[in-house]
């Protein structure tokens, strides 16, 4: 089996500051991998680099489609990246706001996305719409409501459903629980964690919150100053952290 994603050598500078400095990083079939460090370490970079949204200086990314036909991101057109972000991949952003469409119903921000895959059949889409609301735990009667009515729980919950309705098979997330209540993120992460294990997905998560890594994630990539420091599956660095800087991220959780 060959990696789904894998990156070498990623180089991206914004003036004076290295945001990355020779990044290696894959990703599996299956697979959740959790990009954990602090502010301006670099993760954030890294996903908009691997998902095609801004274009490194040097490096390669490599994604194997479900053919088994390699393609490089760093290469791809601009509608060659918006066709795979229509199918065989996904974005949740930390802010809902920013992937749904407010003046659109509920039912209507799902559809769209299975529009955009080729299915135009109205009562379809409705009844595929009604049960990925359900999937995400919103109740199907408010479908036709706007997402403006919901919390940001909801709105996130939402913005999930309409990333997975086209079953895609590798998912960036990008602080997915990030500005929400804590009660809130729990029972969103359970969600996150069923969803991903019942459907198999792929997922580059990028996250702050060490917690949520550990219950997400199979492998933990650890960043600072735009270089990762330490990698490997997620108990081993969590429990036994090697690098230094690690060993503090993981002190300061336990002494939170």
């Amino acid at each position: 089996m060959s990696a789904l994603l894998q990156a070498e050598g990623l180089d991206l500078r914004f003036g004076a500051v290295r945001a990355l400095d020779g990044v290696a990083i894959s990703i599996w079939p299956g697979e959740v991998v959790a990009i954990v460090g602090e502010s301006g370490s670099g993760k954030s970079s890294l996903l908009r680099v691997l998902a095609g949204m801004q274009r490194a200086d040097a490096g390669a990314v490599l994604y194997r489609d479900a053919a088994g036909a390699t393609h490089s991101v760093l290469d791809a057109s601009d509608a060659a990246l918006r066709r795979l972000m229509r199918s065989d991949w996904g974005f949740v952003h930390q802010n809902a706001r920013d992937a749904l469409r407010m003046e659109v119903s509920a039912g209507g921000n799902v559809g769209e996305r299975l529009m955009a895959a080729g299915d135009r059949h109205y009562g379809h889409i409705r009844q595929v719409a009604a049960h990925w609301l359900e999937r995400v735990e919103m109740d199907p009667a408010r479908m036709d409501e706007s997402p403006k009515n919901f919390s940001g729980g909801m709105q996130q919950r939402l913005q999930i459903a309409r990333t997975l309705v086209t079953n895609p098979r590798l998912v960036f997330m990008d602080e997915p629980t990030g500005g929400l209540d804590v009660s809130v993120q729990a029972r969103l992460l359970d969600l996150i964690r069923g969803l991903v294990a019942d459907l198999g997905l792929a997922v580059l998560l990028v996250t702050h919150d060490i917690a949520a890594a550990r219950l997400l994630a199979h492998r933990i990539v650890v960043m600072r100053h735009g270089q990762v420091v330490e990698e490997g599956l997620t108990d081993r660095v969590l429990d036994d952290p090697q690098h230094p800087y690690t060993q503090l991220l993981v002190s300061s959780v336990l002494a939170a």
